[in-house]
């Protein structure tokens, strides 16, 4: 008997504990524009969260990025057998105490981390027999609460897959199927660098037209159906005053080329203005494209498809830190082999997050496979 099924109907009669029912302005939520989605490659939900959601929220990305330092700071780097497991191990001076704190309050700053650490903590998790993650009143996941927001904040599972306004929100992007890709911490400290000018590509790259710097032959009016979506959830908003504000780049979608997804990424605007952009236009417009930085109050998201090139502005000093979540969905691929969860959450978290009856069907909805096993 399959009992994750039985748990899973039980979980479905009540609301978590941690739910904000009223998380969303259902007015700002209604206000979406499908034709302007398309065509432009971005929508703003300016000041959707609610009082009650934005402190809720900034409350538990507080609280993860207060739970990544800690595992940071008090796990013994040196004790973990990083060779057993085939990986190369940290370099000895990046794992004292002064380097580790510089890896600290905020996201993508880990720079101690061996290269396919996170990938193998996401496919099998970082535990014992042996030293392991050290954590302080809560349970190891075995990955990093950056790169794993949901496993480790019951109130962020819920409105990353089953929240009803969320899932409605999602609906409104993508229609009614879409699976969970990856959801990450994007905290940006004061005097953060940001991120210059890229792109992500859909799955592996399989399906893109280009390659990562593309010719600019590509330039369609379609909306193509493989597309994964990112939405930036900013609780006390991102603005260009401050810094930390996102970039994009309004109709380069619809060339369909990841923009360096897996090359370094050097360009800053004025790289991109000389190379990239030049000559390419809008689709729809015929008109050259251009760059686009917003300045997004308190409470906003942001969505546009994973592929379009974008960017993040330095965070300047003595300003606050600027939290940010990342939930990026796509659409199922029909020639995905079938299996029986997504690959973008580990699958070592989900099968102890199914038996132990913590997935209500909708999560569960979100987070299967492209094709699931039957």
């Amino acid at each position: 008997m399959d009992t994750s099924s039985i748990h899973s109907s039980q979980t479905d009669n009540v609301a978590p504990a941690s739910r904000v029912h009223d998380l969303l302005r259902p007015e700002v939520l209604q206000a979406f524009d499908r034709t302007f989605f398309e065509r432009e490659g971005y929508w703003v939900w300016e000041g959707i969260l609610t009082d009650a959601g934005r402190k809720r929220w900034t409350e538990s990305l507080q609280k993860l990025q207060q739970m990544n330092d800690e595992i940071v700071m008090n796990t013994d780097w040196a004790a973990i057998d990083f060779a057993g497991r085939g990986l190369q191990p940290p370099l000895p001076e990046q794992i004292t105490p002064k380097f580790l704190a510089t890896c600290c309050g905020g996201s993508e700053q880990m720079r101690f981390m061996p290269r396919g650490l996170n990938q193998y903590m996401r496919e099998h998790g970082l535990f014992g027999p042996g030293p392991t993650l050290v954590t302080r009143g809560y349970e190891s996941q075995g990955v990093m609460p950056e790169h794993f927001s949901i496993g480790y904040d019951d109130f962020i599972r819920d409105v990353a897959t089953a929240h009803p306004q969320m899932m409605e929100l999602f609906t409104k992007l993508f229609g009614d199927r879409f699976i969970l890709d990856h959801c990450n911490m994007l905290n940006r400290t004061p005097g953060s660098i940001g991120r210059r000018w890229h792109a992500h590509q859909y799955r592996q790259g399989q399906y893109e037209v280009e390659d990562p710097i593309g010719t600019g032959h590509a330039l369609t009016t379609e909306f193509l159906q493989r597309q994964c979506i990112r939405t930036l959830c900013y609780p006390e908003g991102a603005t260009i005053e401050e810094g930390g504000e996102l970039g994009v780049i309004p109709g380069a979608h619809l060339y369909r080329i990841p923009y360096k997804w897996n090359t370094e990424r050097p360009d800053d605007d004025a790289a991109m203005k000389a190379g990239w952009l030049k000559g390419k236009i809008h689709a729809f417009t015929g008109k050259p494209l251009e760059m686009v930085r917003f300045s997004l109050p308190p409470g906003s998201m942001v969505s546009f498809p994973h592929h379009m090139p974008h960017h993040v502005g330095h965070r300047k000093p003595g300003t606050p830190t600027r939290w940010g979540l990342l939930i990026a969905y796509r659409t199922p691929d029909p020639d995905a082999s079938p299996a029986k969860w997504t690959n973008g959450i580990p699958a070592h978290w989900v099968e102890r997050a199914a038996a132990e009856g913590r997935l209500s069907s909708a999560a569960r909805r979100v987070l299967e496979a492209d094709n699931p096993l039957d």
